[in-house]
């Protein structure tokens, strides 16, 4: 049996020991021969040495953090043969030095959880946010106390909070750090709960995923469903083998934009907050080479420098259609219509560049639009955990926060991935079905098929091509164009820093621009 170690950390006075010690009086307990309690931290609560002792709990004291050797956990294991741990953690104390320290192969971190003093956390929040920040993105429950005199409506307020730190944590109140039903289910049974319900909802999803599949499966014909089932896995491994070197690479550029480029320089460069800015952030792109999946960790990291919004907006939606590989891969789908390419970097600036100057006229700002705390999501270097000084600390920096910013994004680029090969398996025979000689008709299905298929910018265009012996030129440059600035995965990677609202407008006002750009085309086309 796992020998399990509990993490309790919070800031003096924020009711750790008081929870301890409900925790280490319940009966559940008695299982245990030997606890051991390692304390990090006095406070003004303290522990009844003699109660402990009757209890077979034995308390270690760490008075620095120094004390937290690599080996630790090993000599604790030889001296003291514990069955079960629970640590009261410092809240000054990086969280990081307790869990990289090596554990014997059958101990096992089980919970973290974050005390905190309701009526002090705003405060500390404000104050201590580079202390306080690690420990909640660790945590796997927050508990507040001492919240009597706080209505519903900001504790709401305080699970968002915690919720725009680390989504995926609990946020539970309980009166006295008691008797909570969470807490003993969390704490005083072997099996954490939490993981069986995220096992749980994570199996449904994927049940769910496939029952959706195989209902696809059973509408295009069971004789076929072995070819395209084939097919979805092809199409979801290439597109995360397109995505993952560009989000890797739009994750530096990110990191580096956050600990190198400071919001003046930026702000000066492509986005001067003057009317010409826009034409300077929608060339910007040609400099980046890289595929759409790589600019949303770009677009996040300048978001979180504050850069306004019409202008980065602008920057994203053009990048596409200047971008030089984007350029040469036209050239090559069509080489008999080589002014193909530069319809696309055209129309592609005129969206860009009006979609920006709209969000400018009605004053739409970075603060209005993005998620959460945007002091909590920077990734600058104060909040990372580093070991170097100068130079070499802001390399260190760079790397690790690559490493947020990739990880942040990848989860949803794999759910991106799973839909729209299920969508880019289906999508061609549908069109297919629904195309007539209505350019209106062929407009809308390639608007749809734009946002369904989240092709990369960097291919997309040999795809608009296959579909060249069914629909005019124009509905195909306007999916090609289209692509990139309606891709499903890019939604959804971006929903991670942006409200669903905003991205739901902006969404309606690219297809609207569109409308009217691509009608004039035609007229000339």
């Amino acid at each position: 049996m796992a020998t399990y170690i509990d993490i309790i950390t919070g800031f003096l006075e924020s009711g750790k020991t008081t929870l301890i010690k409900e925790l280490l009086e319940n009966d559940y307990l008695k299982e245990f021969d030997k606890i051991l309690l390692i304390i990090c931290e006095e406070g003004f609560t303290e522990y009844d040495d003699e109660k402990l002792q009757e209890m077979h709990i034995k308390p270690l004291t760490l008075e620095n953090e120094s004390d937290l050797e690599d080996n630790l956990f090993h000599l604790i294991k030889d001296k003291y043969h514990p069955d079960y741990i629970i640590v009261e953690y410092n809240g000054t104390w990086s969280i990081s030095e307790m869990l990289r320290l090596k554990i014997p192969f059958d101990y096992k971190f089980r919970n973290i959880a974050f005390v905190s003093d309701a009526e002090n956390f705003r405060y500390q929040l404000d104050n201590m946010v580079t202390v306080m920040q690690p420990h909640i993105l660790n945590s796997d429950i927050v508990i507040f106390n001492r919240f009597d005199k706080f209505h519903q409506g900001t504790q709401k307020k305080l699970s968002k909070d915690i919720k725009n730190i680390n989504p995926r944590t609990k946020v539970t109140f309980i009166n006295d750090v008691a008797t909570d039903k969470l807490l003993k289910e969390r704490f005083m049974t072997f099996n954490n709960p939490d993981n069986t319900y995220l096992n749980v909802k994570t199996n449904l999803k994927a049940v769910f995923f496939l029952v959706v599949c195989l209902s696809l499966l059973i509408v295009l014909g069971l004789p076929n469903a072995y070819n395209y089932t084939q097919s979805i896995v092809a199409v979801f491994l290439s597109i995360l083998m397109q995505a993952i070197p560009f989000i890797l690479l739009g994750a530096f550029i990110s990191a580096g934009i956050q600990i190198f480029a400071s919001t003046g320089w930026i702000m000066e460069k492509i986005s001067e907050g003057k009317w010409y800015s826009f034409a300077i952030a929608a060339v910007a792109g040609f400099f980046m080479p890289i595929c759409d999946c790589g600019m949303v960790p770009i677009i996040s990291g300048l978001l979180k420098k504050d850069t306004p919004l019409p202008q980065t907006i602008t920057f994203w939606l053009s990048s596409s259609a200047v971008s030089p590989v984007v350029i040469i891969s036209m050239l090559y789908a069509f080489p008999e219509q080589p002014y193909l390419a530069v319809v696309r970097i055209i129309s592609g600036l005129c969206i860009g560049i009006i979609a920006g100057v709209v969000l400018k006229i009605i004053k739409l700002e970075t603060k209005d639009v993005i998620r959460g705390n945007r002091r909590v999501l920077n990734i600058g270097k104060d909040v990372l955990e580093l070991k170097n000084q100068g130079a070499k600390g802001k390399v260190e920096a760079v790397f690790a926060g690559a490493l947020v910013e990739f990880f942040r994004v990848a989860e949803y680029v794999i759910v991106g991935a799973c839909i729209s090969s299920v969508l880019q398996t289906v999508m061609p025979q549908t069109i297919k079905s629904m195309i007539g000689n209505n350019i209106l008709i062929q407009f809308a299905v390639m608007v749809i098929a734009a946002m369904l298929m989240s092709t990369c910018s960097t291919s997309n265009a040999f795809i608009g091509r296959s579909f060249s012996n069914n629909i005019s030129t124009v509905p195909i440059v306007s999916f090609i164009v289209m692509g990139p600035m309606l891709d499903l995965k890019n939604i959804v990677m971006l929903s991670e820093i942006l409200k669903k609202k905003f991205l739901v407008m902006l969404a309606m006002l690219v297809i609207i621009e569109s409308a009217i750009v691509f009608g004039t085309l035609s007229l000339f086309m």
